[in-house]
């Protein structure tokens, strides 16, 4: 259901919710809660920011795998880049892809934006926000010049951000244990369903693409329900107020997990496709993340990192830059 994938203008797709309302986080507490640098480390500067030594890469564990910096790829870095660090703006109530817990900002996307800064020797700097669908916006506008959560490629996207893919995914749906919901097969039983969904999400013009199906087979069309968080659509389906909950279809699986099986996955694992980072368009960021992002893969770092969160299917073998 990875449509949290979210917003299609305004947002990410990338998510089931495990803390309710927005949470904020500074970037100090962030990175004094997530980074640890090894002996190899360089200082930090007067203001705060790490600098490699003049021979010596700098190193960085991120959810206990070391990091190392590859120089060749920190040369590619715009100097505006070099100078701010990764700006992130994510979603805190997406897991297993992005969350607060503990007060901490965590999720395998949190991982893999942390590790592509410290391959490219910046500082990470993200900030966590329940308001997906300002996302794009913040993007567009230079608050941030990226945003690992969850973005479904998606023309409309893609022409106002860039986006290099981090993983393979398609949308699924949770209806609630002991339900009346019909078993969702295949994409027209989902005809004459209510479906709930995050507001701005990518779901929502995916299943009105169905309609045209939904009518060729005589049925009535998907009753679309948005809401302002995962945990609101989702309280929708556990309240009968919808017959299905429809995000990332990894996340569906966490989802049962935390709530003690309440939910029930269906079978139909809708229009799988790439999803990746949104990085401001025109600033040049595009090119080394891809970079960072297959240098990852190759050295099995990427498989690391996204193994912890329990996500072993669709991985990339090769990062995609669709501003290219």
């Amino acid at each position: 259901m990875k449509v949290r994938n979210r917003p299609l203008l305004g947002g990410s797709s990338h998510r089931p919710a495990l803390i309710a309302g927005a949470v904020l986080l500074s970037s100090t507490l962030l990175l004094a809660g997530n980074t640890i640098a090894s002996a190899t480390s360089a200082p930090k500067t007067a203001s705060g920011s790490s600098k490699p030594a003049a021979t010596m890469p700098m190193t960085t564990m991120v959810d206990g795998v070391s990091i190392a910096e590859d120089t060749a790829l920190a040369a590619t870095v715009p100097a505006s880049v070099k100078k701010a660090g990764l700006l992130d703006i994510t979603y805190n109530d997406f897991a297993p892809d992005e969350y607060v817990r503990n007060g901490q900002l965590v999720g395998w996307e949190v991982d893999l934006g942390h590790a592509v800064a410290a391959t490219l020797g910046l500082a990470w700097k993200p900030t966590s926000s329940g308001s997906f669908d300002t996302f794009i916006p913040s993007l567009q506008d230079g608050r941030f010049n990226t945003s690992f959560t969850s973005f479904i490629v998606t023309s409309a996207r893609t022409k106002v951000i860039d986006i290099v893919s981090l993983y393979n995914v398609g949308t699924g749906f949770a209806a609630k244990v002991g339900s009346s919901v019909k078993t969702v097969n295949t994409n027209v039983d989902l005809c004459g369903d209510t479906v709930a969904v995050i507001v701005a999400s990518a779901f929502i013009g995916q299943l009105s693409g169905l309609d045209p199906a939904c009518k060729s087979a005589g049925k009535p069309t998907i009753n679309v329900q948005t809401y302002p968080s995962d945990a609101a659509a989702e309280l929708a389906v556990a309240s009968g107020r919808a017959d299905l909950y429809a995000t990332s279809v990894d996340d569906i699986g966490w989802l049962i997990h935390q709530t003690g099986h309440e939910f029930t996955q269906e079978p139909l694992n809708l229009q799988p496709g790439p999803e990746g980072v949104g990085i401001t368009k025109g600033i040049g960021l595009d090119t080394p993340v891809t970079q960072a992002v297959n240098h990852m893969i190759s050295t099995g770092t990427y498989k690391t990192l996204m193994s912890k969160w329990g996500v072993t299917g669709g991985l990339l073998t090769r990062a995609v830059d669709y501003n290219k």
